[in-house]
């Protein structure tokens, strides 16, 4: 596996400068090194591969051809059938494939023959219609013929370019990326590290056991101080003081070597970023050539190193966002020369350590976004939120490209995606504590970035407080911690805010988020604030106190609290209570759905019972008018545009009741319905149907999905759906 990346990395190289001899050498001895390790195990396939490549690179070192795209496809396709050989080498310890049509176009391009690639690629390579196992989306439809390569005047029009294989290409390193590694490298210099710190931990054990005995002489003397006047009192409490020292330095040691030794094993861990970037050269030169495009990918930073959870989590999304840089942002050659552009387009990959976090920047010099298709695509998917987003300045829509099933385009394409927006990129990155942002300019191309903790194991944060209890607040997503004066608040639109360096910060207080608390928070005369940042918005969170910044042992959150999405795990502070470390993304979600009006009522009517009621409608009409039905009689009201929109509400918080009618575009209701029954703590939930069908078959339907209770339109009244609501969960109770 290791000689077949060297193969696919020097004929890259090789592409780009094919005059690098150094590249052809290693190319060559890769090849060599296969060829007689197989003839030696006497697995006759591989060794048949790789005498037949070596042979065809022979040919390319006398000059007798050059470097093609189709010769470097070929690599490829040889590799992958290589791969296929040591899937069939464990499964039956041999290494049966059908070698003639590979071994009949090397020699053709041995002889300056023309030739093509048909049939190269095997069909268990290609990932199934509308598969999405690995993340990794795989363009299923062929590219259209073009001319050979003018390096190589002896070759014909490919035919048919073969289909392009996902990333990973073959079956044993796709479940290699899908499978997390069981095994890691690890280098001795480590292992003796921890022995020696081990070792020392091993010696204050010993010296602990001497020091008991000191602690025995020291009893002894204290009673026989009793009778023995100020002279044995005296020695006792000398005895006693050098006992306490020679304690108080073993421990500090001790607890040095402690750190020292977790650190250790921690790093262990850590595996560097080449990993999941090397291999990206060969995903990149296969795509772009079924798109057309010339493209030139460069990395850089590659060597640091990473938790392996982290590396492993993050190698879908990276693919994803860079075949979306491939297909949506770089232009074609002749696009690109029509804007003035090199007709190349650069995609570069840079990993750096900023702030004790990886960050990892996915750049291209494209087309970059089209803001203004995106903001009517927003409008689209949310009508009832059409104001507030034709308001909204350009890096705020950034926000709408990480929703659920959002997408720019009109059809759905293998290459980027199948219509899975960064929905997925999102919640893979923030599964591995990570947080990412998007800028992009016209025509001068897009930057994703990508801030990784080191490990797994730790989190850096902010100890808060608020509404009596200590929180976490992770270091990512933190942009800054201040004070502002309460003359310093402003009214705004629909919510409170305050100016940081020109620029307007909405302003949250978190206890009505997390729905804790009485007294009303804006109601001092200075208030701490936790600057957040997520997807380029900028919100401030309004806490009671920040306590200290500190580096903690990471535990995921316990299975019975995994459903509250406001939490992100656990940490243990110094008097060992347990501390949960909040889930900012979902708070920024929170803070967008709540209004100025809402901080407001929350204290100005006291305690009182909460019921939270979801209509779901695609109708913005009868949104409103069951909303405000509803929240007459005091129950906190939600909506949802439709069952997609619905379900990612049910989500977010807890439910009493749903509304929902039946006709919805994405997803309808009954779909909706049979969908929420499977989420947990919504089996027994009840559900009202509202629709103006009145059809036995759709309420049997319904019935069976589920569904409560089921209203027409044409007999609605409001006491008509208040009874309702009221019969299935109660009025709303006073304090």
């Amino acid at each position: 596996a290791e000689q077949l990346e060297s193969i696919d990395s020097a004929i890259l190289a090789l592409k780009d400068d094919p005059g690098r001899d150094d590249s052809l050498a290693g190319l060559l001895r890769s090849l060599h090194t296969i060829k007689g390790s197989s003839r030696m195990l006497k697995f006759k396939a591989v060794e048949a591969l790789a005498h037949g490549l070596e042979n065809v690179f022979k040919g390319v070192k006398e000059g007798r051809y050059g470097i093609t795209r189709d010769l470097v496809r070929l690599v490829f396709l040889t590799g992958d059938a290589m791969r296929r050989c040591s899937d069939a080498i464990r499964a039956t310890s041999a290494d049966d494939i059908d070698t003639a049509p590979f071994l009949s176009v090397f020699e053709r391009v041995y002889a300056s023959e023309p030739f093509t690639l048909d049939g190269l690629a095997a069909p268990e390579a290609r990932p199934a219609p509308g598969s999405q196992a690995s993340g990794s989306p795989a363009a299923a439809e062929q590219a259209p013929s073009g001319a050979a390569d003018a390096q190589s005047p002896q070759a014909t029009p490919v035919q048919a370019a073969t289909p392009v294989t996902s990333e990973p290409s073959a079956p044993a390193e796709r479940r290699q990326a899908d499978k997390p590694r069981e095994t890691i490298r690890i280098d001795l210099g480590r292992i003796d590290g921890i022995v020696r710190v081990l070792n020392n931990l091993i010696i204050k054990q010993f010296q602990f056991r001497k020091e008991k005995d000191l602690v025995a002489r020291v009893e002894d003397a204290l009673g026989d101080a009793g009778g023995g006047g100020k002279e044995a009192v005296a020695v006792a409490l000398r005895a006693t003081r050098q006992l306490r020292k020679k304690l108080d330095e073993d421990l500090e040691l001790m607890e040095r070597n402690t750190f020292e030794l977790q650190e250790d094993i921690l790093s262990l861990r850590m595996l560097p970023l080449e990993l999941i970037l090397g291999n990206l050269g060969k995903m990149v030169e296969e795509t772009s050539a079924v798109l057309g495009k010339d493209i030139r990918l460069s990395t850089s930073g590659t060597e640091l190193l990473l938790d392996k959870f982290i590396l492993e989590g993050l190698h879908d999304p990276i693919v994803h966002i860079v075949r979306n840089s491939i297909d949506h942002g770089l232009e074609t050659p002749e696009e690109r020369v029509a804007k003035g552009k090199d007709p190349v387009g650069n995609l570069s990959i840079s990993c750096a350590s900023e702030s004790g976090h990886i960050v990892i920047r996915i750049r291209d010099d494209g087309r970059g976004l089209d803001y203004a298709r995106i903001r009517q695509r927003a409008i689209d998917a949310y009508p009832s939120q059409a104001a507030d987003i034709a308001e909204l300045p350009e890096a705020s829509l950034n926000a709408y490209l990480f929703m659920s099933g959002f997408s720019t385009k009109d059809e759905i394409s293998d290459l980027s995606g199948r219509g899975v927006g960064l929905d997925i990129v999102r919640h893979n990155i923030e599964s591995i504590k990570g947080k990412i942002d998007l800028s992009s300019e016209p025509d001068r191309g897009t930057e994703f970035s990508l801030s990784l903790p080191l490990s797994m194991a730790t989190v850096d944060g902010f100890f808060i407080t608020s509404a009596g209890e200590k929180f976490l607040i992770p270091a990512t997503f933190v942009r800054e911690v201040i004070i502002v004066q309460a003359n310093e608040v402003m009214d705004l639109l629909n919510r409170r805010g305050f100016v940081l360096r020109n620029l307007v910060v909405p302003l949250y207080p978190l206890s009505v988020l997390l729905g804790k608390g009485d007294d009303d928070p804006f109601d001092r005369e200075k208030l701490n604030v936790v600057v957040i940042e997520a997807f380029g918005e900028i919100m401030g969170l309004m806490v009671d106190s920040i306590v200290q910044y500190t580096t903690l042992i990471y535990k995921p959150v316990p299975r019975n609290l995994s459903g509250l999405k406001t939490l992100q795990g656990i940490v243990f502070d110094e008097n060992f209570d347990i501390i949960t470390i909040l889930f900012v993304p979902e708070l920024m979600n929170r803070c967008k759905r709540i209004r100025n009006i809402d901080t407001r009522k929350r204290y100005a009517e006291g305690r009182r019972e909460n019921k939270r009621i979801l209509v779901v409608d695609d109708s913005p009409t009868t949104r409103e008018i069951e909303k405000s039905i509803l929240e007459i009689e005091d129950y906190q009201v939600s909506t949802a545009v439709d069952g997609i929109d619905g379900l990612d509400k049910l989500r977010e918080q807890k439910y009493h009741l749903i509304v929902t009618d039946i006709n919805m575009p994405r997803m309808d209701g009954l779909t909706f319905v049979e969908n929420l029954r499977k989420l947990e703590g919504y089996a027994q939930t009840p559900v009202i149907v509202v629709s103006s069908e009145d059809d036995e078959g759709h309420r049997t339907a319904f019935r069976a999905a589920g569904a409560t209770s089921f209203i027409v339109k044409s007999d609605f009244e409001r006491e008509n759906l208040v009874e309702r609501v009221k019969a299935l969960i109660g009025a709303v109770q006073h304090g």
